[in-house]
């Protein structure tokens, strides 16, 4: 006499087995794959208006585009940009270089004051520019030898002059 499971009821537990895993994966799958397409989708629509974004210092403001003086306990930055290309730009950022006198250069980052800046409501739109002015918190000491503008639009591209 043989004792055993038959081959149907040996299929059918196998195939319980096999969507009891599913009813478990299918639901971890789908929020998986429906996250990472909306973030590849996101990543492709900023990669593509991104394509398009273009400022500049304007030349004909200050020295290369850039006002500032560091002197004193009254220290003040200002930059005067243009948007050259097709992409609304806002909540630009100052990112400074000094060289001090002793030690390595640093790096010190600096708000526009709210006056200047620019935001989504009301942003530099192609073709326009803008005076942007620094939101200054104390005093800077050292020579400015490169200063950058950044947007968070699109924190790739940036303008950088150096001194």
């Amino acid at each position: 006499m043989r004792l055993g499971v038959s081959p149907l009821i040996s299929m059918v537990i196998l195939i319980a087995v096999i969507f009891g895993i599913a009813a478990f994966i299918a639901p971890w799958m789908y929020t998986t794959v429906t996250t990472i397409t909306n973030e590849t989708t996101s990543t492709t629509d900023t990669e593509l208006q991104c394509q398009n974004t273009a400022y500049d210092f304007d030349t004909n403001y200050a020295t290369f585009g850039v006002d500032w003086n560091f002197t004193g306990s009254d220290d003040s930055l200002s930059a005067k940009v243009i948007n050259t290309g097709n992409v609304n730009l806002y909540n630009f950022s100052f990112e400074l270089e000094l060289n001090r006198t002793i030690g390595n250069p640093r790096i010190e980052y600096l708000e526009v004051n709210g006056t200047t800046q620019r935001t989504p409501m009301n942003p530099l739109k192609p073709g326009q520019s803008v005076i942007l002015e620094a939101a200054m918190y104390g005093d800077l000491d050292g020579t400015l030898t490169k200063l950058k503008i950044i947007n968070p639009v699109c924190p790739r591209f940036f303008v950088e002059q150096e001194f």
